[in-house]
């Protein structure tokens, strides 16, 4: 028996590791810091959202996403906006400068893909997607979409 090929968790935490050493070098060379691609890519498939939306979207906390917008807004990635029918609330619009760093990041994360998923066939690949899918909604109850 193999340890680690025999347990799904530590297979999961393994791949995951080897992933992150891969991308977090690239992060800061295109001016981002953990967590903000997330953030940057909600914004740009939701054209303004609230900050409740997308501290769910992120699975962290709104106060986690509070900060971490604060950064984003003063490097010039995103831009809060009052609301005329809410006054208490925000509105998020990603920036030009946001819209740039995301396709960087894009680029990044396509290469890295295509390492990871090196000597798969498209109908392999599919199935892993679902796969991970599958868990993921087992282990929070949401779909993912």
């Amino acid at each position: 028996m193999n340890r680690i090929r025999d347990s799904l968790h530590l297979l999961i935490f393994k791949t995951f590791r080897a992933q992150r050493n891969k991308i977090r070098p690239k992060l800061s060379g295109i001016g981002l810091s953990v967590g903000q691609p997330k953030v940057l890519q909600y914004l740009s498939e939701h054209t303004e959202c609230m900050q409740k939306d997308l501290a769910a979207y992120c699975d962290v906390e709104p106060a986690t996403i509070s900060k971490m917008l604060d950064t984003m807004e003063k490097n010039g990635l995103v831009k809060r906006e009052d609301r005329k029918e809410n006054r208490r609330a925000f509105r998020i619009v990603l920036t030009e400068e946001g819209a740039l760093r995301l396709a960087a990041w894009d680029e990044i994360c396509r290469s890295i893909d295509a390492v990871s998923l090196h000597g798969f066939t498209p109908e392999e690949e599919r199935q892993f997607k679902d796969y991970l899918c599958r868990m993921y909604e087992n282990l929070t109850g949401r779909i993912l979409t």
